[in-house]
């Protein structure tokens, strides 16, 4: 079901795509905090959100409507310092696969680039780091999906920056701690992605861009016996 919260203490969740696209929330929720950029996941019957102004992540259970739990997401830069291209205090990204839990963000021990870290969902505590060596304010957007860190580059409207076009143009793979080469083109038909969601429910990427959501189905081929 989707839920829609961005610079605000409200969320507000949807029985259905009908209902969403109708505007008819069936719960709201008042968060504790503002949240800070687009990041936010729900897994396990909890939001996890970054704090407005701040690098720590915050758990909200919903069933209870109270928070659970806050985490410093340590050394991450936070409020417009490492955003996504396109800005939006999209420093700290949360994510969701069939691994777990998921942050990415960028740290100025590793010059901005890309950091990934799997965080225990219960106690909140981190369970692996993985810095890469892409900047993190060259991609649009990033998720996880089977462990492996994605980043989108994508076009946004009035920048002829990128005639490149739309791609996913980085991996990163936590199962084996390595980089690996990936080309895939990234349909942008409204020209400002703001949010890219994996979903391992129905293996689709959820995609926010420009007031549209859009829903692509991922297939994903055995791995490669020869690495």
């Amino acid at each position: 079901m989707p839920w829609t919260p961005y610079r605000t203490d409200m969320l507000y969740e949807y029985a259905s795509w009908d209902d969403f696209r109708q505007n008819r929330a069936t719960t709201t929720y008042k968060l504790p905090n503002r949240v800070d950029g687009t990041g936010f996941v729900v897994y396990d019957g909890a939001v996890f959100y970054n704090k407005e102004r701040t690098r720590n992540m915050v758990k909200y259970d919903l069933r209870t409507r109270i928070k659970s739990g806050e985490a410093i997401i340590a050394n991450a830069n936070y409020h417009d310092t490492s955003p996504y291209r396109w800005g939006g205090k999209s420093d700290i990204d949360l994510a969701v696969d069939e691994n777990g839990l998921w942050v990415i963000y960028a740290t100025e021990s590793n010059n901005g680039r890309l950091v990934v870290s799997q965080v225990n969902p219960y106690t909140l505590r981190f369970e692996g780091t993985w810095e890469t060596s892409f900047d993190k304010r060259l991609a649009s957007n990033a998720f996880m999906a089977c462990g492996v860190l994605y980043a989108v580059r994508s076009v946004y409207q009035d920048d002829d920056s990128e005639a490149g076009g739309d791609l996913i143009l980085y991996a990163y793979n936590t199962n084996r701690a390595r980089e690996e080469p990936v080309h895939i083109p990234f349909p942008n038909p409204y020209q400002y992605v703001s949010s890219v969601d994996y979903n391992p429910r129905d293996n689709q990427l959820y995609i926010w861009n420009n007031y549209n959501v859009l829903r692509y189905p991922l297939e994903f081929g055995p791995p490669d016996p020869t690495t």
